[in-house]
């Protein structure tokens, strides 16, 4: 079988990482060491100047960009063909400009997750949250949170697994309790909006947002959510609206027979999503309660994964 030689990365609001991925199967896929730089610099402010970048910052040996049959982008916002639009960073990718590999791939960065789920044995090296039987065959629900709020499935198709992107996290988030109400209100004041989206609150910024509400301190989101804050308000809350756009998220993709949680914030605070503040929450589904708490709960904190999604993707694109 034929393999192939793809340059994959993962462009996310706060860092970009690139890896050299040689693939000729979904059990033979090999990756080098990743390149890892931050995304927003004074010094990068294009796509075209984050592949300099990434072209200064390779260690000694090194393929050249031209010596790959593929180039893989997956990237923390909307994708329309070859263009994408990143909310967080200051510029936007157009690959009808900027191709410096002859066959140039772009993803959305949760559909790239998504792909990552299709390598063989991959559940067993992801942290099992909760157990349980799965209302399947069904989907796949991948959630994550980190810069932004991500979403992605996997749905059965003809006895295959299809990738669903989506931009869940830019719809409206919704507050229920006259508590949650106040903190609404004062994350809407202090952003200037007049609503707020799931990646406004399930996020970086939204974590310290939702501190900033409930105690009036500024913190960093890392110092908002650490371990030692789980019995904290913030932790709770914080855990509660996560647990939501889950819940929101397997009910829109139904039947799931397994919840992948992803992204920064759950891998390295992963108390976040393995208290009962989570768990009520995600089960309290009224009259589909029963079918909620059936859905196993994954917790992937390989935050390369997504690299290997990508070119997963460019591998399917190439042999098609």
């Amino acid at each position: 079988m034929t393999e192939y030689k793809i340059l994959a990365a993962d462009i996310g609001g706060t860092n970009a990482r690139f890896a050299e991925v040689r693939i000729s199967g979904l059990s033979r896929i090999s990756m080098s060491e990743p390149v890892v730089f931050p995304t927003w610099s004074e010094d990068i402010d294009s796509f075209n100047r984050l592949l300099e970048h990434y072209a200064e910052s390779l260690p000694a040996g090194s393929a050249a960009l031209q010596e790959f049959d593929a180039l893989a982008i997956a990237i923390a916002g909307a994708v329309n063909g070859q263009r994408g639009t990143l909310p967080n960073i200051a510029w936007d990718i157009d690959l009808t400009v900027s191709q410096p590999v002859r066959r140039a791939f772009l993803l959305n960065d949760f559909s790239a997750q998504a792909h990552a789920y299709l390598e063989k044995d991959v559940f067993e090296r992801l942290r099992l949250v909760r157990p349980g039987p799965g209302p399947g065959p069904g989907s796949i629900a991948i959630v994550g949170a980190g810069t932004g709020l991500g979403h992605a499935a996997l749905k059965r198709y003809k006895g295959e697994r299809v990738v669903i992107g989506s931009e869940a996290g830019h719809t409206s988030f919704s507050f229920h309790s006259k508590r949650e109400r106040e903190i609404e209100s004062k994350m809407l004041a202090r952003k200037g909006q007049a609503w707020l989206t799931g990646d406004d609150v399930v996020s970086g910024s939204g974590a310290a947002l939702i501190h900033e509400s409930l105690t009036g301190i500024s913190l960093s989101p890392a110092q908002a959510l650490a371990a030692g804050q789980k019995a904290s308000e913030t932790c709770k809350y914080y855990a509660r609206f996560y647990a939501r756009a889950c819940r929101n998220y397997c009910l829109s993709m139904f039947p799931v027979e397994a919840l992948v949680i992803s992204g920064g914030i759950a891998a390295k605070n992963p108390h976040l999503v393995e208290s009962d503040a989570f768990f009520d929450e995600f089960n309290d589904a009224r009259s589909y309660r029963h079918l909620l708490e059936r859905i196993p709960i994954y917790l992937n904190q390989d935050e390369l994964l997504g690299i290997k999604g990508a070119a997963i993707h460019a591998w399917q694109e190439l042999i098609h």
